[in-house]
């Protein structure tokens, strides 16, 4: 985290190798987070058969009566009972579903019939489902919210261009009527800048709409003046105040 956060209060030339960075970092914390929730799922006992079936990958309990656990890629998980379905069931002599196995099932039909939890009575499915709930609920969260942190890192990506629009043609950066004047366009970047949340995503954003202020803004005939800045930030005192100095925390 060290050397990220010091990439973080860079100069802005470094502002791209930055955010290709962070980006990294957010992908390997929703995989690492991920893995929580499959290392949990193990310790309880779903690692009989995993299967991964398009977007999405079922983990069943070694005891089909203690139903499957679906983790989808986009966060979203499902606990259920299993389903009835038909296997070459391994044995001593062959793995499962292999030509050996499926033979099996010629001599021994009973045996590849497998009937998961449809005959699990309600209360006692209910008290199973409870339970696998409670136990990955707090891993899972997280896994959800390393993803949300990720979905807004890729979206800061499209950020310049956003703040371009509103600079050029008034457009809002978060809805709204147009921006007329170049004074309500300042007064958009300000307030956008000093609201952002103080977490490294929200740090990447401030860097880069002061970046665009610097280069842009200030470089054009409509420039911040210091009065304004002042007047701004003594108006919004529950805000970050703003400012266009660089590395300023």
């Amino acid at each position: 985290m060290s050397w990220l956060l010091g990439l973080a209060l860079a100069s802005d030339v470094d502002d791209e190798v930055v955010g290709e960075e962070i980006t990294v970092y957010a992908e390997e914390r929703v995989r690492q987070a991920r893995e929580r929730v499959v290392e949990q799922l193990r310790y309880m006992g779903y690692d009989q058969d995993v299967t991964q079936v398009g977007d999405r990958t079922v983990y069943r309990h070694s005891a089909p009566w203690k139903g499957e656990v679906v983790l989808h890629d986009d966060g979203w998980t499902v606990v259920r009972r299993q389903p009835l379905r038909v296997e070459g069931r391994k044995m001593p002599w062959t793995k499962a579903n292999t030509p050996v196995a499926w033979a099996g099932c010629l001599l021994y039909p009973y045996l590849c019939v497998r009937v998961g939890g449809t005959l699990v009575g309600t209360a006692k499915w209910r008290a199973v489902e409870g339970r696998t709930v409670d136990s990955i609920h707090t891993d899972v969260q997280s896994w959800g919210d390393r993803i949300a942190d990720l979905a807004t890192q890729r979206k800061v990506g499209d950020l310049p261009a956003r703040l371009q629009a509103l600079w050029d043609d008034g457009q809002p950066l978060e809805g709204g009527a147009p921006l007329a004047t170049f004074s309500a366009r300042r007064e958009a970047l300000m307030s956008f800048w000093a609201t952002r949340t103080d977490t490294l995503w929200g740090e990447e954003v401030r860097r880069a709409v002061a970046s665009f202020c610097r280069g842009e803004v200030q470089g054009s005939e409509h420039p911040f003046d210091d009065g304004e800045i002042d007047a701004y930030n003594r108006a919004h005192p529950d805000q970050r105040p703003f400012t266009l100095a660089r590395g300023a925390p």
